[in-house]
Parts: structure tokens; sequence; C-alpha cells
């Protein structure tokens, strides 16, 4: 049960389908965010389009990608992987955002993890590159 709801909010996120994302999400839902708390479904999607519009502004390319594995009745794992291309040369970039699932089937809470490391790969990768910026895709 708690698979499908969560495989929809990541495909969604991967084609960039924000009104896919907001269907999967509750009224009250909250997403523990790196940039801050944005609480309901207009927030958190904004929160996510504008990470998506900063990344195609940096980056000449970027790919979504993501895995989904349940960890609990109401919890599910989503490991996203972002490749992006600058200066000809393609990274990879992974997080995780921990979704629990509510009684309605809805998303309930995100929260964001950070992958050890990450972040700061993708800023030798972009400085390396000729990047001006030097903050995550997602």
């Amino acid at each position: 049960m708690i698979l499908q709801p969560a495989q929809r909010f990541a495909a969604a996120l991967d084609a960039e389908d924000y009104e896919g994302v907001l269907a999967t999400l509750a009224a009250d839902c909250r997403y523990h965010a790196p940039e801050g708390l944005p609480i309901g479904p207009d927030e958190i999607v904004a929160s996510y389009r504008q990470n998506g519009a900063t990344a195609r502004d940096r980056f000449e390319k970027i790919e979504y990608q993501s895995r989904v594995e349940a960890v609990g009745t109401a919890d599910a794992l989503i490991t996203f992987l972002d490749r992006v291309l600058l200066g000809g040369a393609w990274h990879e970039f992974r997080c995780r955002q921990r979704i629990r699932i509510g009684a309605a089937g809805l998303i309930d809470e995100i929260r964001h993890e950070e992958i050890p490391g990450e972040r700061e790969r993708l800023q030798q990768f972009e400085v390396g590159a000729g990047g001006r910026n030097t903050g995550a895709p997602s």
C-alpha cells in the first residue's frame, strides 16, 4: 500500500510533473527541507519547482531517477539520483527523502536526508567544471 503513493510521488518529481506531485500530498503535509519547513501541497510544490528551475539554470542538462523502498508500515525511503552535465562532464548527486503515508493514502510528511559527502562532491565537481554556484540540484 505505501509503495504505490511513494512511487507516484517519486515518478512525478522525476518527471517534474508538479500537478502529479500535488495529487500525492495531504492538505497538511510537512516537508522538512534543507531550506525550511514548507507546509501544505502548494508550498511544498513551490519548493520543488524552485529547486528544479535552479538546477536547470546551473547545469547544461539534468536527468532525474529515483528508487523507492518500504521502511515500515507507513514509511518509505526514496533515494533520488540527479545526473548533471556541466562543462561536458557528468556527475551523479544522491539524496534521500523519507516519507510517511497517512490513512488516506496521501503523504503526510517528507523528511529530506543528506547522504554524507554527496553535497561536497557536487560542489567540487561544479567548481572543477567551471560552475558559478555550489549548491545541490534537488
